[in-house]
């Protein structure tokens, strides 16, 4: 009795030693600095597409607002790269967000302990703008893919008739870092399109790329031949190769530009 009394307390001392071990020590955090390789964690909610690195608390993430129509899952491989370089990726399920954008953003209540980048394709870009505008202290910087910034007459402005004033979001004023790709072959925007957003941003802290080829689609995996016709046969001539290429230029310049921007 005496011995197993015995055993019972030196079990316990040792699982409180543990336990008080546990306690101080450090949670791990990411260095971004690195070339990190994590496991992912993929987290399909209601509301949001989550990416998340596994093994390490997240600091830096990108919110990332998709283009018209276009499903969160088709920037799976954006999400992927950043999470296992440690960043969180967040991609809401708003796929018209001139339409349905919101002053409130959940993201910044769930993940408190997460510095953004706010990022978005085509006209999710213009939505990333405006976030942007309305909360400049909460942001680190600007990722627009083919981006769409403004609207007309409360719609998306395609260059056609209509009257109504155009809205423009605009952080020109401010010193935040950002970075713009725009596609070669880019069969949806005009030309007065791609240009206005240099004029939404601060050019001296500017960074621009165009890719090629490249489609506008093709930002997404959602440039199958179908969608493509409702889109003026954007990407027509960009071979599958191609396409995919974009995307893993797409990563390597996003992963470089929130390495160098990351404070």
């Amino acid at each position: 009795m005496k011995k197993r009394l015995a055993l019972l307390l030196v079990g316990i001392f040792v699982l409180l030693a543990l336990s008080l071990y546990a306690c101080d020590k450090p949670i791990p955090k990411v260095d971004y600095t690195l070339d990190n390789d994590f496991s992912v964690n993929i987290e399909d909610g209601e509301d949001a597409l989550v990416f998340s690195p596994i093994g390490a608390p997240p600091t830096v993430g990108l919110l990332f607002y998709v283009g018209t129509i276009i499903d969160a899952s088709n920037y799976e491989y954006l999400g992927k790269a950043l999470a296992k370089q440690g960043y969180l990726a967040v991609f809401p399920k708003v796929m018209f967000a001139f339409y349905q954008y919101d002053d409130y953003e959940p993201t910044y209540d769930r993940f408190k302990g997460v510095r953004f980048f706010l990022g978005g394709h085509s006209q999710g870009g213009g939505a990333a703008i405006r976030r942007a505008q309305e909360n400049p202290d909460a942001t680190e910087g600007l990722i627009l893919l083919a981006p769409l910034c403004y609207k007309y007459n409360g719609s998306v402005f395609n260059g056609g008739g209509g009257t109504g004033d155009i809205d423009f979001y605009n952080v020109a004023e401010l010193a935040l870092p950002s970075l713009i790709l725009h596609a070669a072959g880019d069969r949806v925007l005009s030309s007065s399109q791609k240009s206005a957003v240099f004029e939404c941003v601060n050019a001296e802290y500017c960074e621009k790329h165009v890719i090629s080829p490249g489609a506008h689609m093709s930002f997404s995996t959602a440039d199958n031949d179908t969608t493509l016709k409702m889109f003026k046969n954007d990407g027509d001539g960009i071979s599958e190769q191609e396409k995919q290429a974009q995307r893993e230029t797409t990563v390597e310049l996003v992963l470089a530009f929130m390495k160098r921007s990351t404070k």
